[in-house]
């Protein structure tokens, strides 16, 4: 990024004008947008059910916003709710972006903007993590890891007009002293269906795979109660109302204080009428703590997102995902059902030695499972985690290939080992996808599941939040019930049949239903998408070839359907 002279002197007069003796210095924080079809965007679900124009605001910069010196003014524009307007880009004098690999293509369109502008950015999130080279040529400053911790040596440089500097914040941030992020920035808070929140960072397993453990560590680090309470209180105080994710990569990375803050939790929320229900992120070993499970439960906590991947227990040791391996995991998935947590998990095709059979064992788990939201993606070695420095070091990574990590729709940036072929895998995969998200499959497995599903809340959290599943309920009968000919007769006898014998589970199975319907669709795109790949593949994809696990890593040649 280059700026005149006469640029480079009105510049820095704007930087470090003042007011009364007070110096000004204002910073734009941008949020990418994250691409329309993923199976994770549920925007289209959340704007028809909900009347909310997106899912989740951006915690990092929220939270980030809250160590800025009083003399810097911030406004904060997530372009997933509404662009940046001319007349901000010019008030600007430098631009704060956060970004998940996700985010990568309007990244770039942000990056664009600035540029052209001649506004410098600072740069962190994930992205930075994955993609150094790119971060640091696009970047004046960027910050590699944790940020709290680097933030007044970035202060000082943005003062200073330092360019070109790097940090590293690692992962070590004491989360207890991290603070409250400013909620207050956000123009609506009520234009999100979800508010995010964080009690702790960092996971003690090491799935090859993930990234998580990359950025953040194996060691599980976490607020206070007391720290997460005042978090709670002040969303509330601007008039929330919706549902609280806690973002953990873990909650249950370590038990002891999640049973502390569930404890504290539970408390918080009676004071306070229960004014909002939970969800998060857990490992399935989630299933042997019982105390954890009634705790999670009497603390408002509506459902689980549990990484299960695949019920092999040989793929899993290939993986390092050890923890999913002892115990039966229908038994342990129906176990946390019977303590009132709706389940929904994600899973994973592409592991090496995976047999033909795979994708009909996948399916078969998944409809036993009674699990709606089976998140079901193809395998990417996302750049610098232990997957993609072995597979780069066995001769297989195809490094030229997109990662974003939109699994539904891109993956497989490797030369299997096993006997299926990136073709035959793709192509699998679409039938897989288009299988599990018909209606009939999807309420077939899923209504067992609801009438498994014990009450899930506190009285008072029922009364409080009727309402609001009254209006989603009106709205999916209409929508699902009435207007949509492939919904409508599965929607009503599913419908009908939990509230005669398990009238509790309503509240799962409307949100449920709610996300089925951004799914069924998503399905859709997935033929396509993969379809018109397969049509005119990328010219450095390797689609007809597999390693032969019995012999040396040399890639062999078969045509999909081979033997």
């Amino acid at each position: 990024m280059t700026i005149s002279s006469s640029g480079r002197k009105a510049y820095n007069q704007a930087w470090n004008g003042s007011r009364d003796g007070v110096i000004i210095m204002n910073i734009l924080m941008l949020y990418p947008k994250f691409p329309d079809e993923t199976f994770w965007n549920t925007t289209r679900s959340v704007q028809l059910l909900w009347g909310r124009k997106a899912i989740m605001p951006p915690l990092g910069l929220l939270t980030i916003a809250s160590y800025l010196p009083a003399d810097f003014s911030v406004r904060l524009v997530d372009r997933n709710v509404a662009e940046e307007t001319e007349a901000v880009w010019q008030w600007a004098d430098a631009v704060f972006l956060s970004a998940m690999m996700a985010q990568r293509e309007d990244y770039r369109k942000c990056i664009a903007r600035a540029q052209l502008r001649g506004k410098p950015v600072a740069l962190g999130g994930p992205l930075t993590h994955a993609l150094p080279e790119m971060a640091c040529a696009d970047a004046d400053w960027v910050c590699f890891g944790e940020a709290e911790n680097i933030l007044a040596e970035l202060i000082a440089d943005l003062r200073a007009d330092r360019r070109a500097r790097r940090y590293d914040g690692g992962s070590s941030t004491d989360m207890e002293q991290v603070r409250v992020p400013r909620f207050e920035l956000l123009p609506n808070i009520n234009d999100y269906a979800t508010m995010a929140l964080q009690f702790s960072r960092g996971c003690p397993f090491k799935c090859e795979f993930c990234d998580i453990i990359e950025i953040y560590g194996r060691v599980p680090r976490t607020k206070t109660p007391a720290e997460l309470c005042a978090e709670l209180a002040a969303v509330e105080a601007l008039g929330f109302q919706g549902y609280i994710f806690l973002v953990d990569d873990n909650f249950i990375g370590n038990k002891r204080r999640a049973k502390h803050l569930l404890a504290a939790l539970a408390e918080w929320n009676d004071g306070h009428r229960h004014p909002f229900r939970y969800y998060t992120e857990a490992s399935i070993n989630l299933a042997d703590d019982l105390e954890l499970l009634d705790a999670m439960r009497a603390a408002d906590f509506f459902h689980v997102f549990i990484g299960i991947e695949t019920p092999d227990p040989q793929l899993l040791r290939t993986t390092q995902k050890m923890q999913n391996i002892p115990g039966d995991p229908l038994i342990k998935i129906r176990r946390i059902r019977q303590h009132g947590l709706h389940v929904t998990a994600g899973f994973i095709v592409g592991f090496d030695g995976e047999a033909r059979e795979v994708f009909e064992a996948q399916r078969q788990f998944i409809q036993a499972s009674g699990i709606g939201l089976a998140m079901i993606g193809l395998l990417q070695a996302i750049p610098h985690t232990q997957l993609a420095r072995r597979l780069k070091a066995e001769g297989r990574l195809l490094e030229a290939l997109s990662s974003t990590g939109n699994l539904t729709v891109e993956g497989i940036n490797f030369i299997p080992k096993g006997v299926l072929t990136k073709r035959e895998y793709f192509e699998s995969y679409r039938a897989l996808v288009r299988e599990l998200f018909q209606p009939a499959a999807y309420f077939a497995r899923t209504v067992p599941a609801f009438l498994e599903l014990r009450a899930q809340a506190p009285h008072g959290a029922l009364r409080r939040h009727g309402i609001k599943l009254l209006s989603v309920l009106f709205k999916e009968f209409y929508y699902f019930g009435v207007r949509d000919a492939a919904l409508r007769s599965h929607f009503r006898r599913a419908f009908w049949k939990i509230l005669r014998e398990r009238p509790a589970a309503i509240e799962a199975f409307l949100f449920d239903c709610g996300v089925f319907y951004h799914l069924h669709r998503h399905a859709d795109h997935i033929q396509r998408a993969l379809a018109d790949y397969l049509a005119a593949p990328h010219s450095d994809d390797v689609l007809d070839a597999v390693i032969d696990p019995s012999g040396p890593d040399l890639p062999i040649a078969r045509r999909a359907g081979g033997v």
